[in-house]
């Protein structure tokens, strides 16, 4: 079902609106302007045959018949679940076109997405954090009752004691505005996320253990921590939560009213879509047509994957939940400068926006198509040119969830030309939310082929380019070393690993739980096998960590083309975006370790399972997310620094060109050192 939503605000239409606006003394809001008769608004049902033929983009149209059965295409190529769309334009005469798109499903049962659909917005949230930090700088009160005013380069430590970072330039110099655009040296070191005891501040207070990959102000790495960091500022100077400081003076101000960071209100409400993923999804498999990686079976994640109360430090890098008819109000913002789209009344000062959407830090240093340039980022936003037209947008990615907020401002008086602002054309916004795990590229897609067709720009095959791209990046995660034959053994036994634990400050404990059934030949199998660790013998019992064995990936292949069984081990290892670690011995004292995700205990907990323990729904993400780790033992003859695991090969989440891989053996190697405790 297709639910398409269309809003013409023309000068007169303005003006009802705000005086409507004044009368019910209410923010501006779709529904509001929706009461206006000049105002057109139309809901319709895709037909069940298509004719051959399509109509372009009509006058006062943004999603043409034509892109609407295009994005049809691209949904059953990509075998999707659902997308939600909000398309906004300013003419240069400054009359606004608002129109909204509902395509495919929203939860399991069929029930169409439609305008007002709730979706995880994840990282684009990250422009409500930085405009957040904005309105706290521009605070006047706050600035006299502090007896110092709060800057973009303010040095968080003097704002924040928990802070600390382990590189001292970093700890002594990161100001916020460092933070927003990414350049502290930290890297992602996502797997360290957890909703901990302490909130915020005990999250920013273990910081100081994760190790940096690149010199302060060297490179720009993707963070999310510095991001949750950030969300702390109103709790330390207004004794305000993040997220009623974000309700206060954005959500409520743009009448956003389904917009919210709890999770328990956005499944209250009914709306929220259930994120699908792809169980069992691995890219070195391939599916019954021979087709690599395409092999995960579509299933709904339900319950969202974060529960009620597991979601607060996530709030400010990813923890948005909103519709496409929300965002075209916050869209419509962004475009207006910072002014309510209606009654020009200020949300963010002109200046806040202007310098979270300046580029800082270098994210691309070359582009990726020939109609794209390099890409910067500024604080929550990338910034590059499409075919000749500034673009500003961030993506988001939770599991189940991908969206992309794009806005095309025309250019203003900076260029000091009356010829290139005539020919700009229009302010245009895209917004497009897809509840699809791997939605990432098709609403790529889409996006673009709504930009073409409403700016009358050279249309590109992106759809085509994005499968291409897809497929090689399916190629490349199933590329996989595999272990020499014979296999050299670790210098202790197998069983000798499963006897220990392992501790981060940071990431917390680790606790293997071996499978005396992967040591095959190794040793003698016995039932009388006992597990060092008291909850690894019902822990590998259940019923996820089964599926985790039985899946084909947990028999190694080795050079000679002969499956066999490989030492295994499962740890237990609760985090944001991962579950349990699958370790398998690769040679020597290197194994192989998959970070997978399971939403099998939230299921238990809340009734989803089948009475026998068993679940249909059970669903199993992270095939693809290899890493490794060199179990580290000391020798007698060489000093070391004691016996732990070093977890690398990407584990850090490392990127940029001036990012570097930590040098060295042992200890000095790793990405996360876990020592032995």
């Amino acid at each position: 079902m297709l639910v398409h939503s269309a809003l013409a605000l023309l000068l007169v239409s303005t003006l009802f609106c705000r005086a409507q606006v004044l009368h019910l003394q209410e923010p501006f809001s779709l529904e509001t302007c929706n009461s206006n008769p000049d105002a057109s608004v139309s809901e319709r049902t895709s037909p069940v045959s298509k004719p051959p033929a399509c109509k372009p983009l009509q006058s006062g149209q943004l999603i043409s018949e034509c892109t609407e059965r295009d994005i049809d295409t691209i949904l059953t190529k990509w075998n999707s679940s659902g997308l939600a769309i909000a398309v906004v334009r300013r003419s240069a005469s400054g009359e606004w076109t608002t129109e909204l798109g509902g395509y495919g499903i929203a939860t399991a049962d069929g029930n169409p997405v439609t305008p007002d659909t709730l979706f995880a917005i994840a990282s684009n949230s990250k422009l409500f954090l930085s405009l957040s930090v904005g309105l706290l700088i521009k605070n006047e009160t706050l600035a006299k009752e502090r007896g110092k005013k709060l800057d973009w380069t303010t040095q968080i430590r003097d704002v924040i004691p928990e802070w600390g970072l382990m590189n001292e330039e970093a700890d002594r110099g990161t100001t916020i505005l460092d933070m927003l655009s990414h350049r502290t040296g930290l890297p992602r070191h996502e797997f360290s996320g957890t909703q901990r005891q302490g909130g915020v501040s005990e999250m920013i207070s273990v910081l100081r253990h994760l190790r940096p990959s690149s010199s302060f102000r060297e490179a720009f790495q993707y963070n999310n921590i510095m991001y949750e960091t950030l969300s702390y500022l109103p709790q330390v100077l207004l004794n305000q939560t993040f997220e009623s400081y974000i309700a206060e003076h954005l959500f409520n101000p743009l009448n956003m009213t389904s917009s919210t960071y709890s999770v328990a209100e956005a499944e209250a409400s009914g709306n929220l879509a259930h994120g699908f993923g792809w169980d069992i999804q691995d890219s070195t498999l391939k599916d019954q047509t021979g087709e690599p990686g395409k092999n995960g079976t579509r299933i709904p994640m339900v319950p969202y994957f974060q529960r009620p109360g597991e979601e607060t430090t996530w709030a400010g890098a990813g923890g948005v939940l909103t519709s496409a008819r929300d965002l075209a109000t916050w869209a419509a913002m962004l475009l207006n400068n910072g002014r309510h789209p209606i009654t020009n009344a200020t949300i963010v000062p002109e200046d806040v926006l202007t310098l979270v959407s300046r580029g800082r830090t270098v994210s691309h240093g070359e582009p990726e198509f020939p109609e794209v340039s390099v890409k910067v980022y500024g604080g929550g936003l990338w910034r590059y040119s499409y075919q000749g037209r500034d673009l500003i947008e961030h993506g988001g990615s939770n599991p189940g969830f991908k969206t992309q907020v794009t806005r095309l401002p025309r250019p203003h008086s900076r260029f000091d030309s009356d010829e290139v602002n005539a020919e700009a054309g229009d302010d245009l916004a895209v917004v497009v939310l897809s509840n699809d795990e791997r939605g990432d590229l098709l609403i790529e897609a889409v996006k673009w082929r709504i930009i073409d067709e409403v700016l009358g720009l050279k249309k590109v095959e992106w759809n085509d380019r994005y499968e291409r791209k897809y497929n090689n990046l399916v190629s490349k995660a199933g590329a996989i070393m595999l272990p020499p034959t014979p296999v050299i053994l670790p210098s202790r036994s197998f069983e000798s690993l499963a006897e220990q634990s392992f501790d981060h400050p940071t990431y917390g404990q680790l606790q293997p739980c071996l499978v005396p059934e992967s040591l095959g030949s190794l040793r003698e199998i016995s039932n009388a096998y006992k597990h060092h660790h008291e909850h690894c013998a019902s822990f590998l019992k259940t019923y996820e960590v089964q599926r985790i064995l039985s899946a084909p990936s947990s028999h190694v292949h080795t050079k000679s083309g002969e499956a066999q069984p490989t030492p295994t081990y499962i740890i237990a290892f609760k985090r944001y975006f991962v579950t349990h670690l699958r370790l398998t011995h690769f040679n020597e004292n290197t194994f192989n370790v998959t970070l997978l995700w399971s939403n099998a205990d939230a299921r238990r907990a809340e009734g989803y399972a089948n009475g026998d323990g068993t679940d249909d729904g059970d669903i199993i993400l992270g095939w693809d997310t290899r890493h490794e780790v060199e179990w580290v033992v000391p020798r007698s003859d060489v000093t070391e620094h004691g016996e732990g695991l070093a977890f690398k090969g990407g584990w850090w989440g490392k990127e940029g060109l001036d990012s570097h891989t930590p040098a060295g053996t042992g200890k000095d190697s790793a990405e996360a050192w876990f020592a032995k405790v």
